[in-house]
């Protein structure tokens, strides 16, 4: 006869108060940091992105914009949607924000659609689209400033 141990994987067995328990490896742990710390991070950016752009854009609501963001993510439609003109020029503070933040949701929907369903090769595939996105982003995000620098100096 097969134990369940032996068809379930690799699995510690720790001695707790309420008898044995059977405890992840240490694989399994690192994979669910790395899992987490990729949205974790992404929401970051996505805040301070919002809060740099409110305050480049000179908005009367700049907390209030970012914080409405922070709590409820789909708030940056309206954001986005209503937000006043830009009153000075982006600064690279806010071009890294946003080439990280894109680089980020890029990564996580290649992460999703191209991992087998597998949670612990989700992470990895993860980070590994990062590492695509990341300077694929920076190219995209300061190329416009390169184009918008030479139109105005030929004019």
């Amino acid at each position: 006869m097969i134990s369940p141990l032996a068809v379930a994987g690799p699995l510690n067995v720790v001695a707790g108060p309420f008898g044995a328990v059977a405890s992840a490896p240490l694989q399994t742990t690192g994979a669910l940091v790395a899992g987490a710390t990729i949205p974790a991070l992404t929401w970051v950016t996505l805040v301070v992105w919002v809060y740099l752009d409110a305050r480049a854009r000179d908005s009367d609501h700049v907390l209030r914009s970012t914080a409405t963001v922070a709590v409820f993510p789909p708030a940056l439609v309206a954001y986005v949607y209503y937000r006043p003109e830009r009153a000075r020029p982006q600064s690279d503070e806010e071009r890294l924000t946003l080439t990280v933040l894109l680089a980020l949701l890029s990564a996580m929907m290649a992460g999703t659609v191209f991992s087998p369903p597998d949670v612990f090769a989700q992470p990895r595939n993860t980070f590994g689209a990062l590492l695509v996105t990341l300077p694929l982003f920076y190219f995209l995000v300061y190329r416009e400033d390169g184009a918008n620098g030479s139109e105005e100096a030929a004019s």
